[in-house]
């Protein structure tokens, strides 16, 4: 059970019946042989019967391109990049020429000729840098995403109570969604 009391439904192809527990639903799978990536799962029994509508109405071709579960960036990750230790590399310099390795000098060496005395090395402290991630990104997460055949007009969709319709997290995210993409969210 959620924080919102909606029980999530477990479907699983092939069942003849939809699943209140995940538990359930995997054990199901497992006794038929099914892969358990297969399943869908819905938040809610509203969000399933919103699916079956809306599966209707792509089969009577008046929305096509129906998508679940779409993610919407609506804030970008924030990272800088952090030194984390320094890393000393040698470098080999013979007659003006750099090697990476000591090997590759004394091989330029052997075939100019030139004495492996002559064979420099320095030490460079090179910096190790790594990205540190200072805020996460934030996504929205509707749950239909369809195209109106006759308009051709987007729509995206969510599933929402009368309680969770004016939940702060969500009406949040509603709002980010219209100021960052200009999408305005449709409530069922």
């Amino acid at each position: 059970m959620s924080k919102f009391f909606s029980e999530a439904i477990y479907i699983v192809p092939g069942a003849k019946r939809p699943f209140h527990s995940r538990k359930d639903a995997m054990y199901y799978c497992t006794d038929n042989g099914i892969d358990p990536k297969r399943m869908e799962k819905y938040d809610s029994g509203k969000e399933y019967q919103r699916y079956i509508e809306l599966s209707e109405m792509q089969r009577n071709g008046e929305i096509c391109k129906l998508r679940r579960q779409v993610e919407y960036e609506i804030i970008p990750e924030h990272s800088e990049m952090v030194h984390v230790k320094d890393k000393i590399v040698k470098t080999y310099w013979v007659a003006g020429a750099q090697f990476e390795t000591k090997g590759s000098a004394l091989e330029f060496c052997r075939d100019n000729g030139i004495r492996r005395g002559d064979i420099t090395s320095f030490d460079t402290i090179v910096p190790v840098m790594k990205k540190h991630v200072i805020e996460q990104r934030a996504v929205y997460t509707a749950d239909f995403v369809y195209v109106v055949c006759a308009t051709n007009e987007e729509i995206v969709e969510d599933v929402k109570s009368d309680y969770t319709r004016k939940e702060k997290d969500y009406v949040l995210r509603r709002k980010l969604m219209l100021h960052v993409h200009g999408i305005r969210v449709k409530e069922s």
